[in-house]
């Protein structure tokens, strides 16, 4: 009789532990799936955030600009992380109406984002591609567009400092 309560005890436990790896396996099922179907809303929130962010920083290096009496330079300092007592100074270019640009240089919405940002272009591990689109007329300025590959973009007028929404493009 002792043998077979313990061959009841070991099926039971199989069963047990089947039923749990089984449940498990559904939970984590179920988060992945939830997971993927909302990634492309976070992506979509998280980078209208930052293009905000890109907007706010650029205003207030016009405000700068200002305050500077309009220099062809805008010295902006900023605190380091490690403590307020040391800061760190950049200068950077802008136009004249006081927008960051480095006016018609190659590389001109690279260094625009660099200096208003102060960071790599990526976004959530994802490169962030930078096309300028360049005007015939020359009344119209250039725009910077930044966009993620998964279609959401959105472009800074160099002329005008405005920042559009960010658009889907699928």
């Amino acid at each position: 009789m002792t043998r077979k309560s313990q061959s009841n005890k070991k099926e039971k436990s199989l069963a047990e532990n089947v039923l749990i790896i089984t449940l498990i396996a559904s939970l984590m099922g179920t988060f992945i799936y939830s997971f993927f179907k909302q990634e492309q809303q976070l992506t979509q929130v998280g980078f209208n955030t930052l293009a905000r962010n890109f907007s706010s920083k650029v205003t207030a290096i016009r405000a700068q600009w200002f305050m500077d009496k309009q220099p062809n330079m805008v010295r902006v300092r900023e605190h380091a992380s490690d403590n307020l007592i040391n800061t760190v100074s950049q200068f950077i270019s802008v136009n004249s109406k006081g927008w960051v640009d480095y006016l018609d240089d190659r590389q001109n919405c690279q260094k625009v984002w660099f200096a208003v940002m102060g960071n790599e272009l990526t976004f959530m591990n994802t490169p962030i591609v930078v096309v300028e689109i360049k005007n015939a007329q020359k009344r119209i300025k250039n725009i910077c567009r930044y966009s993620l590959v998964s279609g959401e973009s959105f472009d800074y007028q160099l002329a005008s400092g405005k920042v559009t929404e960010v658009k889907v493009t699928r």
